[in-house]
């Protein structure tokens, strides 16, 4: 079947396209067509990019380093740019949300110097960072759609469902709502919307609940709970009945991505 399909985002021009027999909103957290009234959470992270520097970390695995939950240090490697053979890498801070909003005046050196007392293998990552306006500041929140979809349009990803990025499960979510709609477009139109979020259905609810479960563990002002998360949960991880789980759930088929549908 063939079927006139609209992508939504923001046309600075202000053309018009159309008509359209479906609009799919992939616009991400900043959407303007969701009706998603996502909880903010307490805690973000300023983020940036720089090149690998000369380390011993390696550059195929996620390192971060904690000061309770209130403090989080990170790099991930996050490969190269086309036509550019140097390695790069993600650098991120976790804070407050009070101290995320007053980031741009904030004095650069101090925070170099408390992410390097923290983490001293940091430093070299950090020599790149001129200034505050290299770090982009993202701010977190959490929410589902009951109902992802509208007649003629549809939502997807961040549009669709929000959460701490604790699991790594951002992009990955996304793509996932991308080819259950895909599939459910093989069938009737007018069943795809509703296929599309009944194939969904249980394992956004499953990681969005997962998600809010552990956040607090790595995000947040408690004093309980991280020191539950290095006396209990990693010294268990190393079981293997909860390695697996733990295994399934960072690569998300702790549920099954895709079910509940009736299109072929």
């Amino acid at each position: 079947m063939s079927y006139r399909i609209a992508i939504a985002g923001a046309l600075a021009d202000g053309r018009s396209h159309g008509p359209f027999d479906l609009i799919v909103d992939a616009s991400a957290a900043g959407s303007r067509l969701s009706p998603l009234q996502a909880r903010p959470l307490g805690h973000g992270a300023i983020w940036g990019t720089v090149p690998w520097p000369e380390t011993e970390l390696p550059r195929d695995q996620l390192r971060q380093r904690y000061h309770g939950a209130s403090r989080m240090a990170g790099v991930l490697p996050i490969g190269r740019l086309p036509a550019d053979d140097t390695p790069r890498a993600a650098v991120f801070w976790s804070m407050p949300r009070a101290e995320l909003d007053s980031w741009p005046q904030r004095d650069l050196g101090a925070w170099k110097a408390e992410a390097v007392a923290l983490w001293p293998q940091m430093a070299p990552f950090l020599d790149g960072i001129r200034d505050n306006a290299a770090m982009t500041q993202a701010r977190y929140a959490h929410g589902t759609l009951r109902r992802p979809f509208a007649p003629g349009l549809v939502h997807i990803g961040d549009a669709a469902h929000r959460a701490s990025p604790q699991l790594g499960q951002g992009a990955n979510m996304a793509l996932l709502d991308a080819l259950a709609l895909g599939l459910t477009l093989r069938g009737p139109l007018e069943d795809a919307p509703a296929d599309y979020a009944a194939m969904r259905r249980w394992h956004v609810l499953i990681y969005q609940g997962m998600s809010a479960a552990f956040t607090p563990m790595y995000q947040s002002g408690s004093r309980s709970l991280p020191w539950l998360r290095d006396r209990l949960l990693a010294p268990s991880s190393t079981l293997p009945l909860l390695r697996n789980g733990l295994t399934r759930l960072v690569a998300g088929t702790m549920a099954p991505p895709l079910a509940g549908t009736r299109a072929p």
